[in-house]
């Protein structure tokens, strides 16, 4: 006990010593800083919000121009994105609330241009009421039998019953097939994007270093690519040939008296998985390249991107990892431009040369 004081009034001496502050700085009151901080979380999620929409305005056109690269993986889409204060996170709702006035009823937050839903007259803030007919929730099963009244409808002709400045309105109009492979924001500073095979991931860092629409799409079609070309699957097929593969090294070593702990099971993995992801990368590249236009975006000029990529990350100039030089991606991707230039003279379809 008496060790323990010691200590204690060494560390009270210490602090003592200590050099204090000589100004007296204005604080603000526990009010006027518990509203600040709501006015700075709704411009953070405003923000958050914005990125958002505007992925989803410049990613729509890309997966339904090319629906028909991705299979039976399809679902109706009508151009049209609403939400309630439910679809808002717990700890952003008082922020939500604030900023755009959201409660229980489903409100359009964004109508892409050009789509089925804009074409039809509806507007963001316009309330939706019903879907053929049927009464759309008010709470947090509305998204979920909005979305279920769209699923069932398919892509016939569907009546809309909303609400605008407490006018009742309907519109009619059909969905059109996109890709089901949904593109989501990270909210992530790094310059990053990838796909799993089920969707696509593109973080805040990425929309920020894009000059443009069109970069954003690039990259948007770059890995809708990797999933419609299966890349993910084949890297985990790959994967497991590899570990397979090793596993006949552990097993003769293992019979022989050798504890390898499975090492040539994992680098078999590892060596598997490698083996085709520059070439996957370089067919994402090339794909990628044909969704764009296809989703009426040009094509002149985008190769740019990976030179402006090369300055972020000197090393990819000329060294390969799991992906092609950014030199390599940037003759690729200006060749590619070429041939889609020539197609699109002759008149021939904008389709990736594929081999057997």
């Amino acid at each position: 006990m008496i060790k323990r004081n010691v200590i204690a009034l060494g560390l009270t001496a210490i602090l003592a010593a200590c050099s204090g502050v000589q100004t007296a700085a204005p604080v603000g009151t526990t009010a006027e800083i518990q509203a600040e901080q709501l006015k700075q979380r709704s411009l953070a999620y405003e923000g958050f919000v914005n990125a958002q929409s505007e992925l989803y305005r410049v990613s729509l056109p890309v997966l339904s121009s090319n629906a028909e690269f991705c299979g039976d993986n399809v679902r109706p889409v009508t151009g049209i994105s609403a939400w309630n204060i439910y679809a808002v996170p717990a700890e952003y709702r008082d922020a939500a609330r604030a900023s755009y006035g959201l409660a229980d009823s489903l409100v359009v937050q964004n109508v892409v241009p050009n789509s089925p839903g804009a074409r039809a007259g509806v507007r963001p803030g316009d309330v939706l009421l019903a879907v053929n007919g049927r009464n759309i929730p008010q709470g947090n099963q509305a998204i979920t039998a909005a979305q279920e009244y769209l699923n069932a409808n398919g892509y016939n002709r569907m009546e809309l019953a909303y609400s605008r400045n407490g006018v009742n309105r309907t519109a009619t109009f059909s969905p059109v097939p996109a890709c089901n492979y949904p593109v989501m924001l990270d909210n992530s500073g790094a310059i990053n994007a990838y796909a799993d095979g089920e969707k696509i991931v593109i973080t805040r860092g990425m929309t920020r270093f894009a000059n443009n629409d069109t970069e954003i799409a690039l990259v948007v079609s770059h890995e809708l690519a990797h999933n419609t070309m299966n890349h993910i699957g084949k890297l985990k097929q790959n994967a497991m040939a590899g570990s397979l593969g090793g596993l006949v090294i552990d097993s003769l070593l293992g019979a022989a008296g050798v504890n390898t702990g499975n090492q040539f099971s994992q680098l078999g993995a590892q060596a598997g998985q490698q083996r085709y992801s520059v070439s996957f990368e370089q067919e994402a590249d090339y794909v990628g390249m044909y969704y764009l236009a296809r989703a009426g975006f040009l094509t002149s000029g985008v190769a740019d991107f990976w030179r402006r990529m090369a300055t972020e990350g000197q090393a990819s100039i000329d060294v390969r990892t799991s992906h092609p030089t950014s030199a390599e991606r940037f003759i690729a991707i200006e060749r590619t431009h070429a041939e889609i230039e020539q197609k699109k003279r002759s008149n021939a379809p904008l389709v990736p040369n594929f081999t057997r």
